[in-house]
């Protein structure tokens, strides 16, 4: 995963965002390692998905697994 807290992707051109993107085909990808591995002193999850998505994200942001995730869901209805 490429990070830089310096940059923001909307001010990049768009190859850059190709490139901090990461598609899975076929399985999930591990969200309590990516999560885990953020070392930024905080970091802002945002999840809107499917309610099992949202719990599981909650579920790891509040384990204490890292004390820097602060979580927001957002649920839309149609």
């Amino acid at each position: 995963m490429i990070y830089n807290a310096d940059k923001e992707l909307e001010s990049l051109p768009q190859q850059f965002l190709v490139q901090a993107t990461n598609v899975h085909y076929g399985e999930r990808p591990d969200l309590r390692r990516i999560l885990s591995e953020c070392t930024v002193s905080s970091v802002g999850v945002l999840v809107s998905g499917p309610k099992n998505i949202r719990h599981e994200v909650a579920a790891i942001c509040s384990s204490g697994l890292a004390k820097n995730l602060h979580f927001e869901s957002i649920s839309f209805s149609w």
